[in-house]
């Protein structure tokens, strides 16, 4: 018996219905795929939209100024000299120092500014390092006729920028405040562990490069979870959280990241005699979750961690011959937030001597 006239009409059938859910799944991964592009399309209109209502509705406080091909945010209030000069932390913006900057404005003349691509200035076409922030500072604070000399006051990574400023312009430096400030060499000296888990947290500006022009991280209020709600109620903490949600932030928070790991080669300069106040945070470590302590290798990791970074900070004290160091017992990393009257004391007393 020929058994291919018996089986040919079978085969039909079953190859008719592989073609059916090929076909099928075929539809649904385009209308998956049309779907996603629309989404896409709604989030980008509704970060463009909102980023220009908070722009509106948060204007910059201060004024910009050309310098090279881009223009940059600066804040300046009070009268008198020598000037304060402000320098915010790693992704941070100006308004990060204002409840400082209204005080010291009773005393002497005090600037914030943001840097590049942080706040209400433009985004630089590629990573800047410490020394270019410098030179940019010192651009800017020409463009805006701000003479010396300057108190400079930096905060974390701005804690490096202001040291890389004295170090190109020492004449124009009277005297520097850092706020629990980086040091060059700290990625070498920590613990790998903690390194390898501030590498991973690190990837967080990574990836909300990829989401934020879509408005994924404005719905998620990402940030809003990162900074204290005392600070993020105030108008000063809207405004300037307003600016963390542009799409250009991101990029250059992870730009910021890229310059501090480039300045790792490079030590300390010595300050010689100029005055120095070093504001040390000994409640930053008292406030890290167990889990994260987990994260980075463990208790001794950490014990590590802590004895490492209490060295770092002296060794900023003796950069200078003037070098003084106070203990911010009751604040974590943002001295300026917590004990903000140990920040204006620190300079007031520079600003003094410096007169």
């Amino acid at each position: 018996m020929d058994h291919s006239i018996i089986s040919a009409p079978f085969q039909a059938p079953i190859k008719s219905k592989r073609r059916t859910c090929l076909g099928c799944l075929g539809r649904l991964a385009i209308a998956g795929l049309a779907l996603l592009v629309v989404v896409l399309i709604a989030g980008t209109i509704y970060q463009s939209v909102a980023s220009a209502n908070d722009l509106k509705r948060y204007p910059p406080p201060g004024k910009l100024y050309q310098v090279g091909d881009i223009q940059m945010h600066l804040y300046c209030t009070g009268e008198g000299s020598p000037t304060v000069i402000l320098e915010a932390g790693a992704a941070s913006p100006s308004l990060t120092w204002f409840l400082v900057q209204a005080e010291v404005a009773k005393f002497t003349r005090v600037c914030s500014y943001d840097r590049a691509g942080i706040g209400w200035s433009d985004p630089a076409s590629e990573p800047l390092s410490s020394d270019q922030v410098a030179e940019d500072l010192h651009q800017l604070l020409q463009a805006a006729s701000v003479p010396g000399p300057y108190i400079l006051a930096g905060h974390s990574l701005g804690g490096i920028f202001v040291r890389s400023f004295t170090r190109q312009y020492p004449s124009e430096v009277a005297g520097l405040v850092l706020v629990d400030s980086s040091h060059e060499s700290q990625n070498q000296r920590f613990p790998a562990g903690y390194t390898a888990y501030s590498q991973k947290q690190n990837m967080t500006y990574s990836l909300c490069q990829a989401l934020s022009p879509f408005g994924l991280v404005r719905l998620a209020r990402l940030w809003n979870m990162m900074i204290p709600k005392s600070i993020a109620e105030t108008p000063e903490g809207q405004a300037a959280m307003s600016t963390m949600y542009r799409s250009t932030f991101c990029k250059a928070a992870y730009n910021e990241i890229l310059a501090h790991s480039e300045s790792q080669a490079v030590s300390p300069a010595s300050l010689g005699d100029l005055p120095l106040v070093v504001l040390t945070a000994t409640a930053t470590w008292e406030a890290i979750p167990e889990a994260v302590i987990q994260g980075m290798g463990g208790q001794a990791v950490f014990d590590q961690l802590i004895q490492v970074g209490r060295g770092l900070q002296l060794e900023l004290v003796g950069l200078s011959t003037r070098g003084r160091q106070v203990m911010a017992d009751k604040s974590g990393h943002y001295i300026m937030w917590d004990q903000p009257e140990l920040v204006i004391d620190a300079i007031r007393a520079l600003v003094e001597e410096a007169r």
